[in-house]
């Protein structure tokens, strides 16, 4: 009797015990089943407000030089493609016709001033026969026209000799701009003619050059909200550094700077037009290369961040990321990300600092399930060191 009621008082003790071991082999079992995944801490940093834009090179000064008298090229002065500077005579035209214009201009000023000269006594004279009353007044006063007419016709031959001079002067071609001198279009003996349709050659002035851009509107309209706004930081001067890529992805060494946005849209494009200034000194850009440039609009200050791996897509578009709660468990967060750098993307909404991004395993696991977090690293690359016959005879 005594042993029966001692085995069942130990029957609840049992039970409990029983229910003990089932629970921590639950949890145990829910602990294996549990998958280790990355996560990335969401944190804040002030991220530059980059603008990824296409366009081509401008020369920033560019002449096509033109004959300003008509004549027969007597000598080409220049090597085609190679640099010269303002001034620089690069064609001689046949000077001959012209330096008998200015001769004769030279002769027809002497001829009226000497007519002057004799128009000056006359007048003179008459001047002082008209107080004595020995002339008439009539003659004093012809004489005084034709002295008159006569200082106007040496004024017009002053002005004819200067044009004759002047266009002496315009048989020698000068370099309107220092730059690169592109090929010749004439060559000696050629016939040209004043102001003529087709250049002798053309003139690029290739340092600094120009780089011409389009930018939505949108894109333009959100950057001039955000700087009213005071959500963009910009630098002192208040101009954007510009970075240049060629089209197979290489950087160029040398970085511009935004000079203007025109203040209209271009209808043809829809787009506004942007003129970067990028230094050249070694002549790498020609114009009408296509390039690549980031501007460097301004700052976001402390902006929330995500690893871009992070981000998941539907097939609408739509954006969404899986994070790990407070209980350890897989839980659905549907985002709206902004620009991308470097390898993280701004948060606009859906998800706040501090929250655990998933950046590993996505294909694993669903929404509602049971993970290990483990914070993200990023991996460092390793230098493989070549190994030598030495080091294979060892």
């Amino acid at each position: 009797m005594r042993k029966n009621l001692k085995i069942a008082s130990l029957l609840p003790c049992v039970a409990l015990l029983a229910l003990a071991l089932a629970g921590c082999e639950k949890q145990a079992e829910q602990q294996m089943q549990a998958l280790p995944v990355d996560v990335f801490t969401v944190t804040t940093m002030d991220v530059p407000v980059v603008s990824h834009l296409t366009g081509r090179a401008n020369p920033t000064r560019m002449a096509e030089v033109r004959p300003q008298v008509s004549g027969v090229i007597q000598r080409r002065l220049f090597t085609e493609g190679s640099t010269v500077k303002q001034g620089d005579q690069l064609y001689q035209i046949d000077p001959a016709l012209y330096e008998a214009q200015v001769a004769s201009a030279q002769a027809a000023l002497s001829s009226a001033k000497a007519t002057l000269h004799s128009s000056q006594l006359k007048a003179e004279r008459y001047a002082n026969l008209l107080e004595k009353k020995a002339v008439s007044k009539q003659d004093y006063d012809d004489a005084q026209a034709t002295y008159l007419a006569n200082k106007a016709a040496v004024e017009s031959a002053q002005a004819a000799l200067q044009t004759a001079q002047i266009n002496l002067a315009y048989t020698k071609v000068y370099a309107p701009i220092s730059g690169t001198i592109n090929r010749s279009n004439v060559t000696e003996g050629a016939l040209v003619s004043a102001q003529q349709a087709t250049a002798l050659t053309t003139i690029t002035q290739l340092d600094p050059m120009y780089v011409d851009l389009g930018q939505t509107v949108e894109d333009n309209l959100a950057l001039k909200r955000a700087l009213h706004n005071g959500k963009l930081k910009t630098g002192a001067d208040g101009k954007p550094a510009v970075d240049i890529y060629f089209s197979n992805g290489d950087k160029y060494p040398e970085q511009g700077e935004l000079e203007f946005a025109e203040v209209s849209v271009d209808q043809s494009t829809g787009m506004v037009n942007l003129r970067a200034q990028v230094p050249n000194p070694h002549n790498v850009l020609l114009p009408g290369m296509f390039l690549r440039a980031d501007i460097n609009e301004g700052v976001t200050p402390d902006a929330p961040v995500m690893l871009a791996s992070g981000v998941q897509r539907e097939a609408t578009g739509a954006s969404y990321a899986l994070i790990v709660n407070d209980k350890g468990v897989v839980e659905r967060k549907d985002i709206a990300i902004g620009p991308q750098y470097e390898k993280y993307y701004v948060v606009l909404n859906g998800l706040k600092k501090g929250d655990k991004v998933i950046v590993s395993n996505v294909q694993k696991i669903r929404e509602g399930m049971p993970v290990q977090p483990v914070e993200y690293k990023e991996q460092k690359t390793v230098e493989l060191i070549p190994v030598t016959d030495e080091d294979k005879k060892e």
